[in-house]
């Protein structure tokens, strides 16, 4: 399939069992986006009928469409000309599951947020839902794959295929389960039609709990100190809250949520605020040894299956050794690492940009002849992992920035193959593989 309506399509993002998400391009203006075209299976066939998958399928596409709302995936245009019908959303290269490492094994342990960035997200998921639910809309299915995260760190809730307005009824196979296994309510489990707002704030819940620890809860156990006693028991009341078996239990409402999830933060940062001020700033425990064997310098080809061990990865793609990460002021916009034998423009781009486009900025780099070389290129994703550091602890929130403006996702000149290359997420420690043209930061790199 080389293309849908007038759309080309550019490779599969994700199948289900109504049918498949593509990336697609728009003609003449080129913008990437993502497109939503209805195939059922024949299971949801015999399940439903046409008539039902096709009527749930275009409502999907009019909430969404009808909806304005930062933390929301905007739909903007539709069409069933064809044999199946299609809607068009935004596209971002990364979901809320990719960040975290959440697999097809759900239940597998995933990479634990800096708490900072656990909260920002869960807040603008509550801000997405509250504003679903005021046009009488249940979600049905939060969890990280249906939370996409924008170039600028903006959280976009996405896929409302099984969501219902106030007063609608399931419809559906009384044994046919909606949702998703470990995030749905309970009462939604056992009876779709009475789940209500309160449902997604325990899915918020759960997220939440699993962005803190990297784990999901277990049956009333909502303590993440438990689990990472540097945590401390700021979050426990909205965990056990948000997490409570009945509806009655939980939050009325988002908004409520929302501002007990603010004061919980307000008292942690307040808790880490005086760890701050005893603490001596040491830098978190590296594990590379003296003399080690410099980075890499030439760009490679590695498939994805071989990165991890290629590339040094432990399960969740995570260095399994630290480097000393020691940058000094070189002057004329520069830091250097003598340990590693580089240095880096202190500057990174802008703006994101894709993979073409980071190698474009490097190469205005030499022709300029910043800090008087003309030697820059992309780093290898050895040199990014030099920048890479644990997963921050107790004294490991108080490190200062080592690099001004300090970005997320930065592109190595290492390909997976002919349409991807891998990133380096600098601020929660991971490396990815992403498509060219997902947007992430460019950073200068320099043999010393």
């Amino acid at each position: 399939m080389r293309s849908i309506g007038r759309y080309s399509i550019h490779g599969v993002l994700g199948r289900g069992g109504m049918g498949a998400v593509f990336k697609a391009r728009i003609p003449v203006i080129g913008r990437i986006v993502a497109l939503k075209l209805l195939r059922p299976s024949e299971l949801t066939l015999g399940l439903w009928g046409r008539e039902r998958v096709e009527r749930l399928f275009c409502d999907e596409a009019a909430r969404l469409g009808s909806l304005r709302h930062h933390n929301l995936v905007d739909v903007f245009d539709y069409d069933d000309s064809g044999p199946w019908p299609y809607f068009v959303m935004e596209f971002y290269g990364e979901s809320l599951g990719s960040v975290i490492g959440e697999t097809y094994r759900v239940e597998a342990p995933s990479r634990r947020l800096p708490v900072p960035r656990a909260v920002g997200y869960a807040a603008q998921i509550l801000a997405g839902l509250a504003r679903l639910h005021h046009a009488g809309i249940v979600h049905r299915d939060i969890k990280p794959f249906n939370l996409l995260v924008a170039d600028d760190d903006v959280i976009k809730i996405t896929d409302l295929g099984l969501s219902k307005v106030r007063g609608e009824s399931f419809g559906g196979p009384s044994n046919l389960k909606v949702g998703s296994p470990y995030y749905a309510a309970p009462e939604q489990e056992d009876d779709p039609d009475s789940a209500d707002a309160r449902a997604d704030l325990y899915a918020v819940g759960v997220t939440l709990f699993r962005m803190l620890t990297g784990r999901l809860p277990e049956d009333g156990d909502w303590s993440v100190a438990a689990l990472v006693p540097e945590l401390g028991h700021e979050f426990d009341a909205v965990l056990q809250r948000s997490l409570g078996r009945r509806p009655a239990d939980r939050f009325p409402d988002a908004a409520t949520m929302a501002e007990a999830l603010a004061e919980a933060d307000a008292r942690w940062q307040r808790r880490m605020d005086g760890v701050c001020a005893a603490s001596s700033a040491a830098l978190c425990p590296r594990c590379v040894p003296e003399g080690a064997e410099l980075p890499r310098r030439g760009p490679a080809m590695v498939g994805v299956h071989a990165a991890r061990e290629v590339f040094g990865l432990d399960a969740l793609w995570r260095p399994a050794a630290y480097w000393p990460g020691r940058l000094e002021d070189a002057g004329d916009g520069m830091v250097r690492d003598k340990a590693a034998g580089i240095a880096w423009v202190r500057q990174a781009a802008p703006y994101p940009t894709s993979w073409e486009g980071a190698a474009a900025f490097v190469a205005a780099l030499n022709a300029g002849q910043f800090g008087g070389h003309d030697d820059w290129r992309l780093p290898t994703i050895p040199e990014l992992l030099t920048l890479l550091t644990p997963e921050p602890v107790g004294e490991g929130y108080c490190q200062p920035a080592a690099l001004t403006q300090p970005v997320r996702r930065v592109w190595s000149a290492d390909r997976a193959n002919y349409a991807a290359a891998y990133a380096a997420d600098v601020e929660l420690g991971y490396v990815a593989k992403a498509d060219f043209c997902c947007p992430a930061s460019a950073r200068a790199v320099r043999s010393l």
